[in-house]
């Protein structure tokens, strides 16, 4: 499949190129403000047109690996930063993952919804990739247009998601629900309208975030081997304000059900918690260890016993794995998981059931 991508307009292949002494220097000044923690302060502003300047140059040219890594840098100082995320889509592109960079340039409008470029590209990788839908719930397939520009969880995730959702509902499975990872608030508008359409008690939708990107990753998350950072999806990506997730949830009509939370969730889930009566739904999409560990730590004994979890990056994020199998390990408790067709993802009963031995 061949996609024309427009450029930005003031791109310029005559540009000098920067040498690689140069985009090394600006990833160590990058991640030494990133591990600072300062916002978007005059000097950062600053620096971040330059690396943008930066990696148009490097993917006009061709050094896509060169220009990935100075984006994930970039990402990390979690300051939104016009055409950043539309460079990262045309790099995700060069580098033939089309998927990839249609999540980047969703982020890039999210923040600058006025960039006609990243529009442009967006329209134009959309009309290139494949069509078809599989067959969908109805009331799943009538808001689909309007909750998949809020979130990058594919089809099978979604309807899985919109299942357990009408599920618990219908059950009238006791709790509220959780979702624990918003970006921006795509599942949990479809969580909210579930509970809109189909619960039979009052309910309210917890939704934990940052509101500023991912969290920084730690040594056990890697995808395939490769560390979190260096996939192009590390810390800082995924952001979305909370204003994301209160537009596509007032869309629907269910503004009034959810409940955010800002924070990371080692910080607010061993807030939160102790007021909650139960959950009849978490959705955990955490992606990272550290991450997973912390939503199961707070929140699991919080589920029902005939309620389901599922859990978005199951089989992808490693850390997540890991975080998962060390749980029920200490817990000597079997991990009764059902994988979600399409590769990524799985839904986890609370078995209660003891390993063989314990």
């Amino acid at each position: 499949m061949s996609t024309s991508l427009p450029h930005s307009p003031d791109s310029s292949p005559s540009r000098p190129l920067p040498d690689d002494a140069k985009t090394a220097f600006l990833i160590e000044r990058l991640l030494r403000l990133a591990g600072r923690g300062l916002g978007a302060s005059a000097a950062v502003t600053a620096l971040l047109g330059d690396v943008v300047d930066t990696l148009r140059i490097l993917e006009e040219a061709g050094r896509l690996d060169q220009a990935g890594a100075l984006a994930a840098a970039a990402k990390n100082l979690r300051t939104a930063t016009r055409d950043l995320d539309l460079v990262r889509a045309k790099i995700f592109a060069g580098l033939g993952n089309p998927l990839a960079a249609k999540e980047a340039l969703k982020e890039e409008l999210r923040y600058f919804p006025d960039n006609e470029p990243a529009r442009a590209m967006l329209a134009a990788l959309e009309a290139g990739m494949p069509g078809g839908i599989p067959e969908l719930d109805p009331d799943l397939a009538a808001i689909l247009p309007i909750i998949q520009p809020y979130t990058m969880v594919g089809l099978p995730r979604l309807a899985s998601l919109f299942y357990l959702a009408k599920r618990a509902c219908q059950r009238d499975i006791p709790g509220d629900f959780a979702e624990c990872g918003v970006a921006a608030g795509g599942t949990s508008a479809l969580l909210a309208y579930a509970i809109k359409q189909y619960s039979q008690r009052p309910r309210r939708l917890y939704c934990f975030d940052t509101f500023s990107g991912m969290p920084d990753p730690s040594p056990q998350d890697l995808h395939a081997g490769q560390e979190a950072n260096a996939t192009g999806w590390g810390a800082g990506t995924c952001a979305a304000p909370e204003a994301s997730l209160r537009e596509v949830c007032r869309r629907l009509g269910v503004e009034d059900l959810i409940a955010p939370f800002p924070g990371l969730f080692k910080d607010t889930l061993p807030v939160v918690a102790p007021t909650m009566t139960g959950l009849a739904l978490l959705h955990m999409d955490g992606d990272w260890y550290e991450s997973t560990r912390d939503i199961l730590v707070n929140l699991y004994d919080l589920v029902a016993a005939d309620a389901l979890i599922q859990v978005d990056d199951y089989g992808y994020w490693e850390g997540c794995d890991q975080a998962l199998a060390e749980f029920f390990a200490k817990r000597q408790e079997h991990m009764a998981l059902r994988r979600i067709p399409g590769g990524v993802g799985a839904v986890l009963a609370k078995s209660g059931t003891k390993r063989s031995g314990s």
